[in-house]
């Protein structure tokens, strides 16, 4: 991105949109290619208007730093109810379901006492676990009729269903007009509160967990469309599934949205660890937060892998004030590789780009703090038509702060899946 002057830059972002010829690209209806849909279908993307965001957030970090510390406990009041969902490994993770605002908060808040397990944590505010009457009718077997498209959400690395973007995501979803809509947030091995119960992490690899809970959600609805939305290191998950799966990821997902997706790994973790919001407050931030999980589940995983998890290695982890290092650590022996620079190379979702047979749109901020962007946007989506890349030159990392507080993005989200499910049926 090129300096152009306060005012301009902190205020008005310039978007560009990549999409392949007509000619390659493929048809989504009888009669709209993809390419044609992004371009004239999605006015939020209109690249001749200037995107307004908030002007006290005038760069990537800020931006990206807002949205670290934003508290969505007060704004965005989306509340859950939660499923346990396990893996053929024995792992599990939660899925949290957008449920209506309850009619009063003491019921509320006497489901929540009642339904926690005795050995759960506590869960995030307006978050609690469905009854069993409920869990029934989630997993019911006469679902054949339902037709209400399901919005499949993965978040990033320190986050889950508490996170402000998912949350304003739930939010504007159910006040679409007319919305049918529902949401799910696939919140990973011991994320979000989920205790971990074998000795296995989430990485960049662990495809076969979004797999797992995408084949199980089109069993139950056989006839919902599904929409799969990744938000940084969930966009991980999703590109490399939609990658390793190829045209059979058809059978399960209509579409997919990739926001901020570190693309490629090696670079990334460079690319953070170079800018002095990445080496002094990102990156501590990120590892403490993966140290509090470890912490969290320390006596599960000593049991099941106490070569890698124990008292030394977890100490070591503590000191740890880069991701890489922290992945030295845990991360490339759960997953087996020699170290995180190997990891980072295997995992990224740039490796196996040109497998996506599902159509997606990914948007990234080119002053992403976080996340390189250094890519040939036009060349990957020529070589394939199922993509659409956007770049905007401001952003930073999930941020996209407009002046009202809320997430540019998640109106990218909402308008393409909402746009892409009419033009689709």
């Amino acid at each position: 991105m090129t300096f152009v002057g306060f005012w301009k830059w902190g205020f008005r972002s310039t978007l560009k949109v990549h999409t392949s010829s007509e000619e390659k690209s493929p048809l989504i209806s009888n009669s709209t290619t993809f390419a044609d849909f992004v371009r004239n279908r999605l006015p939020i993307l209109d690249a001749s208007k200037k995107l307004w965001l908030n002007p006290l957030l005038f760069n990537g970090a800020l931006q990206t730093l807002y949205y670290g510390m934003h508290n969505s406990e007060t704004e965005f009041q989306v509340y859950y109810g939660r499923e346990i969902f396990k893996y053929d490994d024995e792992g599990v993770c939660s899925l949290d379901w957008v449920i209506d605002r309850p009619e009063s908060e003491q019921e509320f808040k006497r489901l929540y006492k009642e339904t926690l397990p005795e050995t759960s944590p506590r869960l995030h505010p307006r978050t609690r676990f469905f009854t069993s009457s409920e869990l029934a009718g989630k997993v019911k077997k006469d679902q054949i009729e339902n037709t209400k498209p399901l919005c499949v959400v993965f978040h990033g690395l320190a986050g889950g269903s508490h996170e402000p973007l998912i949350r304003n995501l739930a939010q504007d979803l159910k006040q679409l007009p007319e919305s049918q809509w529902d949401m799910v947030v696939v919140n990973s091995r011991g994320c979000c509160r989920t205790k971990i119960t074998t000795g296995k992490l989430f990485n960049g690899l662990s495809y076969d967990d979004v797999r797992e809970v995408l084949v199980d959600l089109k069993k139950r609805y056989p006839n919902r469309p599904l929409y799969t939305v990744g938000f940084s290191f969930g966009a991980v998950l999703v590109a490399n599934y939609l990658a390793f799966a190829g045209e059979s990821a058809k059978e399960l997902v209509t579409s997919a949205v990739l926001i901020g997706c570190p693309w490629d790994m090696v670079d990334s973790a460079n690319h953070v660890s170079s800018s002095l919001t990445g080496k002094f407050m990102l990156n501590p931030s990120l590892t403490t937060f993966l140290n509090k999980l470890i912490k969290s589940n320390s006596k599960e995983l000593k049991i099941h892998l106490p070569e890698i998890f124990n008292d030394e290695s977890i100490k070591k982890a503590m000191l740890a004030k880069k991701t890489h290092e922290w992945d030295d650590i845990f991360t490339c022996k759960t997953a087996g590789f020699e170290n995180s620079w190997e990891y980072y190379r295997e995992a990224s979702p740039l490796k196996r780009i040109d497998q996506i047979r599902v159509p997606t749109l990914s948007l990234n901020a080119t002053d992403d703090p976080t996340v390189s962007t250094d890519m040939d946007f036009d060349k990957l989506v020529q070589e394939n038509p199922n993509l659409a890349m956007v770049e905007s030159d401001l952003g930073g990392h999930l941020g996209w702060v407009k002046p009202s507080g809320e997430f540019w993005c998640v109106e990218v989200v909402c308008q393409f899946i909402e746009q892409f499910n009419s033009v689709a049926k």
